[in-house]
């Protein structure tokens, strides 16, 4: 009677294992969507347009990041410098490529929080609440009032 009791907890135990593998394997896995796409649904907000597209030059300037070793990207800044509101959105070849990139974009992140620390408060704020994050191939940052609707727009199309 024992022995089974055993065999029926390895079992269970077991499963869970295999379960708890399997959503840790698929969380980060994400549909394999076109820039074109993605950008198309970003670019319908207005919080978006109401920002300045930047090109290549910018996204080295800022991201040091290269357009040739990117698959595809989105990169909208404010016009004033003393603004920090900025959305970039990156697919990269690979997982690889994605974590340097996001990498290059929390460096971006704390060399702005140390331009406007002490003296810009309300940018300040933007800065703390920021969004970081890579997901499978693809990076987001987005920074200002608007950060965490672009967030979840960018998400639900992944």
């Amino acid at each position: 009677m024992g022995s089974k009791k055993y065999l029926f907890i390895k079992i269970g135990m077991v499963a869970f294992l295999a379960v708890y593998l399997f959503l840790i394997y698929t969380s980060d896995s994400v549909k394999d969507v076109p820039m074109e796409e993605i950008a198309a649904s970003i670019e319908s907000e207005e919080t978006v347009t109401a920002l300045k597209k930047r090109g290549r030059t910018d996204l080295k300037r800022y991201y040091q990041l290269s357009e040739d070793s990117l698959e595809g990207y989105l990169f909208y800044k404010a016009v004033s410098p003393m603004s920090v509101e900025e959305l970039l959105i990156i697919k990269a070849p690979d997982k690889h490529q994605a974590d340097i990139a996001c990498d290059n974009a929390r460096s971006h992140l704390d060399s702005q929080k140390q331009v406007f620390q002490g003296y810009g408060t309300d940018q300040m704020a933007f800065l703390n609440e920021a969004a970081v994050e890579s997901k499978g191939n693809y990076v987001i940052y987005a920074c200002g009032p608007n950060a965490q609707k672009w967030r979840e727009i960018f998400l639900s199309l992944i």
